[in-house]
């Protein structure tokens, strides 16, 4: 095996990492406080490799969004969901009345508070908003960047 060869990731690696990293990002700054440089530097991939995986950083919401709340209809209980899909839905709730990216995410929130019932669904909700505010010393020393 050549050293070029090594260090090539498998197909569709780049992707997760993108959806991973994007995961956090999105979940911490929200839409237009990410960048997709910052994204690309989380996960290791050189920006170029972001939009050759997805068309927008809409498209590459949307695919976490999708992501994450595939997860969170799996799950029986909402005390057993990750601290980054917590996140990323308090961001997308707060991100629901944009007119770039609320008509995608409305009908996924709609869907998971179905599934949870309101009771449940509030739970989630609010063990978003206390990860959130867990974070709020990282939040507030992000670097300023463009939301390119």
């Amino acid at each position: 095996m050549t050293d070029a060869y090594k260090g090539r990731r498998r197909p569709g690696e780049n992707r997760r990492r993108l959806v991973e990293a994007g995961l956090v990002e999105f979940g911490l700054y929200g839409y237009h406080g990410t960048s997709t440089g910052r994204i690309a530097a989380r996960a290791d991939v050189p920006q170029p490799h972001l939009y050759a995986n997805f068309s927008s950083k809409r498209a590459l919401l949307l695919a976490c969004a999708e992501d994450s709340i595939e997860r969170l209809c799996a799950l029986t209980e909402a005390s057993g969901a990750s601290p980054e899909d917590l996140l990323l839905l308090v961001q997308l709730i707060a991100a629901m009345p944009d007119n770039e990216v609320g008509p995608a995410i409305a009908p996924l929130i709609h869907e998971l508070s179905d599934l949870y019932g309101p009771t449940e669904f509030t739970l989630l909700t609010q063990l978003g908003v206390t990860a959130l505010l867990a974070h709020g010393s990282d939040v507030s020393s992000a670097p300023a960047e463009s939301s390119g």
